[in-house]
């Protein structure tokens, strides 16, 4: 026997508590009840079977019956509060059908008084598929982010495996040729031989150098060596002697260390965002911020081109994604906004210690 159960209203007793414009209200697809003393004093057809009862077994029962037991506490503040302040609140709440299943609700109920005592009269409508569906694309938006960090990390790697690969094998090719060409050059007499010899050399360093500029922009050892501004700032060099653009780079303090992960993911926005300007910004000035505030690393990038518009990557394309994505991974926020001329990237990551 149900000792939480009140006894069902007599007749007498349920006329006492309707509410005006009853018939409207029991023909209303929306739940309505009202709340007093932590118990159910009324509930129309609709809310009675959202809940799966009639209403004869619904009326009277304590909320400990019929709500998920993780939301109780909180729907009785929510009840209290109203009480004691007045007004009206909404929320969603998990409710426990009489088969055991959960039902998601989300009500709407005001203060109220019953019989001359405080009460909160409220609807409710079922939000179940809502819920779930919300849930799902939760659940398949963290799916996401995670094969986007497997994705990354898998990419590094192969980065920094060719990089290897193109660095110490085509690398290592090219100064081969170029050394036998040298030992060649001083047995050489004839001036036609020399002029041939003199642009292979040529060719030999040009390829040397082209090695050595793709293998820093597939993995940058400079950052295991020198460290991170350094990285920084021989990329925003190399950045602006190829466009043309007046650059200015500042730092606040030298010899930033990240950890590992951090500072790559730093060096992988910093690399997306010059790519966006060079390609879409049409700008002349770019200036650079880096530096330490407190416990957080910051990085702020600004441009005076033409700024975010129709021809400048939108929010949702994927260079964005990918760095909001990088920035996140290591528990930093990216912002990307319009100035009152160009473009200003903030990037900001926490300074804790870096377990990758």
């Amino acid at each position: 026997m149900d000792n939480n159960k009140e006894p069902a209203p007599t007749n007498d007793e349920t006329d006492s508590i309707r509410p005006p414009y009853q018939a409207l209200i029991e023909q209303s697809l929306v739940g309505i009840y009202i709340l007093q003393d932590n118990r159910l004093k009324y509930s129309n057809n609709a809310f009675a079977q959202l809940n799966g009862y009639k209403i004869e077994d619904f009326v009277g029962r304590s909320l400990h019956d019929f709500l998920d037991r993780n939301h109780l506490m909180q729907v009785m503040r929510n009840i209290h509060t109203r009480i004691a302040q007045g007004g009206s609140m909404r929320y969603k709440v998990c409710a426990r059908k009489s088969d055991g299943q959960p039902i998601y609700l989300e009500v709407h109920g005001s203060y109220t008084e019953l019989e001359g005592r405080p009460a909160v009269a409220g609807v409710a409508i079922d939000i179940t598929d809502r819920h779930n569906y919300e849930q799902e694309l939760r659940n398949s938006r963290e799916q996401l982010r995670i094969l986007a960090r497997h994705s990354n990390k898998l990419a590094e790697q192969l980065r920094a495996r060719i990089a290897r690969e193109i660095h110490d094998v085509l690398g290592g090719v090219l100064t081969s040729i170029k050394l036998d060409t040298n030992r060649l050059k001083q047995r050489a007499d004839n001036p036609e031989t020399l002029e041939i010899i003199e642009s292979i050399l040529g060719l030999s360093q040009e390829g040397i150098d082209m090695v050595r500029e793709i293998s820093e922009q597939l993995y940058p050892a400079v950052l295991d060596h020198l460290g991170l501004d350094a990285a920084l700032r021989n990329d925003f060099e190399r950045f602006c002697r190829r466009t043309g653009l007046h650059g200015d780079f500042h730092t606040s303090c030298t010899a930033l260390n990240l950890g590992g992960s951090k500072s790559l993911a730093v060096y992988r926005i910093f690399q997306e965002a010059l790519t966006n300007i060079a390609k879409h910004a049409q700008a002349e000035i770019v200036t650079v911020d880096v530096g330490l505030d407190r416990q957080l690393f910051h990085m702020e990038i600004k441009d005076d081109g033409q700024g975010l518009h129709a021809n400048f990557p939108r929010e949702g394309s994927l260079g964005l994604l990918s760095m909001k994505e990088r920035a996140a991974e290591v528990g930093g926020m990216l912002e990307i906004g319009g100035t009152a001329r160009g473009t200003r990237l903030h990037l900001q990551i926490p300074l804790q210690e870096d377990k990758a």
